[in-house]
């Protein structure tokens, strides 16, 4: 599954950076940021893998149906710096001027409030807050909303195990400068 959605960022960010090219004079300039990965295939990507964890304790508990799950799909990927440069580099629009990953706490906002500091409690529900305000519209179109309270309190929860685990934990944000080739 990995190769296949690499496969598809690849052929979309090299349409993405061609349709650009077609609007900027040459020399001109561009920066994008998105999310990313630190490529290292054992850590934690995204919070939608635990989503997906919580989504199949459910359907162990029979709360939700195998085909519902089944046929639910979210197709994100996201890439290593090294796959962004190897795509921009063969697409040849442009010449990349900077390319730098910063990592982000996931709570940054109760981290920055001072609220979750040294409670993990807190920053297990701040996350979860967070994820829920972005995701719960898709999930709730799909599996109905009766399950959306438990499902996000099993994500908070695992988030919370985290939380105690690894203490903090990041998501790189990639950001990129790129300059049009003057050809």
């Amino acid at each position: 599954m990995h190769k296949a959605y690499l496969e598809q960022f690849q052929r979309n960010f090299k349409q993405f950076l061609k349709s650009r090219s077609e609007e900027l004079i040459p020399g001109g300039g561009m920066v994008l940021t998105f999310l990313g990965s630190a490529g290292t295939s054992s850590e934690l990507r995204t919070a939608w893998e635990l989503i997906d964890m919580s989504l199949k304790d459910l359907l162990l508990e029979n709360l939700i149906e195998k085909a519902t799950l089944e046929c639910f799909n979210m197709p994100c990927y996201d890439p290593s710096m090294e796959e962004v440069k190897q795509v921009i580099e063969e697409e040849g629009s442009f010449i990349l001027h900077k390319l730098e990953t910063i990592n982000q706490d996931w709570d940054v906002n109760g981290m920055m409030n001072g609220a979750a500091n040294n409670d993990e409690n807190m920053r297990g529900e701040i996350v979860a807050k967070y994820f829920r305000a972005v995701t719960e519209p898709l999930l709730k179109a799909h599996f109905g909303e009766l399950i959306m309270d438990e499902l996000f309190l099993r994500f908070q929860n695992k988030i919370l195990q985290l939380v105690k685990e690894i203490k903090i934990f990041k998501f790189p944000t990639l950001v990129i400068s790129l300059v049009k080739n003057a050809y």
